[in-house]
């Protein structure tokens, strides 16, 4: 199962609903590029309430708002396993 808050996971959700149809409206698509390029009203929102504020004299300094389906996913990495070697392994006498 796939987490939902793995960034390869959220780039392919957000590229597949590039492509998959709209269910209220089959004519149109879930999203667009233009729409994922424009930022949330809530990122938005958070940006602009640090402007002025005396609580964060330097503004905003959290993350940069980006476009992830625009993003190249990351390639899985491989899972590898460390080979036991024998001589490691307690013998028993019996």
């Amino acid at each position: 199962m796939e987490r939902i808050f793995d960034q390869a996971s959220i780039i392919k959700l957000l590229k597949d609903g590039l492509k998959k149809p709209n269910p209220k409206n089959p004519d149109r698509m879930m999203w667009t590029l233009k729409d994922l390029d424009t930022p949330p009203p809530g990122w938005t929102e958070c940006v602009n309430n640090t402007k002025g504020n005396k609580a964060f004299p330097q503004g905003y300094q959290g993350v940069k708002y980006q476009n992830l389906a625009r993003v190249k996913a990351p390639k899985p990495k491989k899972e590898t396993i460390e080979i036991i070697d024998p001589k490691d392994l307690p013998t028993y006498d019996f």
